[in-house]
């Protein structure tokens, strides 16, 4: 098998995966977490722009990872 043909698999196989999770929505802010099998991405957006991304192994630590974030950002206050 070649390049060509891993890369389209793979390519295949993202795209049947599934929507990204919401872990965070208010008013102006919004984050979500995408599994890519072999790590979490995480984007977070301010009025449908985004402003910060990252990964991280887990979903735990994606979640951890954007409250972080959006403490720093004052969205919420930490529990």
């Amino acid at each position: 098998m070649n390049m060509i043909a891993v890369s389209q698999k793979a390519e295949s196989l993202h795209n049947e995966s599934q929507e990204p999770t919401q872990l965070y929505d208010s008013e102006r802010y919004t984050a979500y977490t995408e599994d890519l099998e072999f790590m979490w991405r995480w984007t977070i957006y301010h009025d449908n722009k985004l402003i910060q991304e990252g990964c991280s192994l887990t979903l735990e630590a994606s979640r951890r990872a954007v409250n972080h974030v959006l403490v720093f950002f004052n969205a919420f206050k930490p529990n």
